[in-house]
């Protein structure tokens, strides 16, 4: 299309009438105006109602993960780690030195 048919075009669009537009068509764009400008709050008011919900189904985990965790430290022992004991044949970062029993290691 070269551009004396577009301008053509637009020539013959720019003639046309417009269509008369539905009585409610303003009152409806206006409504959908005022929905989304009621979004964020809209969203609170479903997050209110879940919050109770998600806490109470979530506590027991938080409570069981700050447990594991109390209770890992409390256990664990210190060792003092050699910057080149990652290369040893006996290493305690092998996985598999994690999952001998204390006895087997010693």
């Amino acid at each position: 299309m070269d551009d004396n048919e577009l301008d053509r075009r637009l020539r013959e669009l720019k003639g046309r009438a417009t269509l008369p537009q539905p009585d409610a068509f303003e009152s409806s764009v206006w409504r959908k105006i005022r929905q989304s400008a009621n979004w964020p709050e809209r969203m609170m008011a479903i997050w209110h109602k879940l919050a109770p919900a998600i806490a109470w189904r979530a506590a027991p985990a938080a409570l069981a993960l700050v447990i594991g965790g109390i209770s890992g430290a409390a256990m664990s022992t210190p060792q003092s780690h050699d910057e080149l004991d990652v290369f040893r044949a006996n290493s305690s970062y092998l996985l598999a030195s994690k999952m001998d029993s204390q006895e087997a290691r010693h």
